[in-house]
């Protein structure tokens, strides 16, 4: 008796189990393991380590960059400031140096003086 008792509890039990499962009309059911990742078709799956930003920062209609595009995206800006603010120092004591020979030049009293600051 015992055992039958038993086994009606199991069978119980684990009908009462499947019966809470459901799902919604126009689904299907599906096995996981761990670490997956169910995603509508509404929403947009990322990796973990996406930075989310401001909707429409960048104009198209993606609104996550990946990490390691965005701090190479950085890395690129960065090194393209330092070349531009190298050259513009370059070109200002290009300016001076210029400038310097110009002045000489307009204030040599001779021919002779005029050639040496050219050169």
């Amino acid at each position: 008796m015992k055992k039958v008792i038993l086994m009606f509890a199991l069978t119980l039990v684990s009908t009462v189990t499947l019966a809470e499962f459901s799902c919604p009309d126009g689904t299907n059911a599906a096995c996981m393991n761990d670490g997956d990742l169910i995603c509508p078709n509404s929403t947009k799956c990322v990796d973990e380590d996406a930075i989310c930003i401001d909707k429409h920062t960048c104009g198209g209609s993606s609104n996550f960059v990946c990490e390691s595009d965005y701090d190479e995206m950085l890395n690129n800006y960065k090194k393209a400031v330092r070349e531009h603010n190298q050259l513009a120092s370059e070109n200002e004591d290009l300016r001076v140096m210029r400038l310097d020979r110009k002045n000489c030049v307009i204030n040599a009293s001779t021919l002779k003086a005029a050639i040496r600051c050219v050169r």
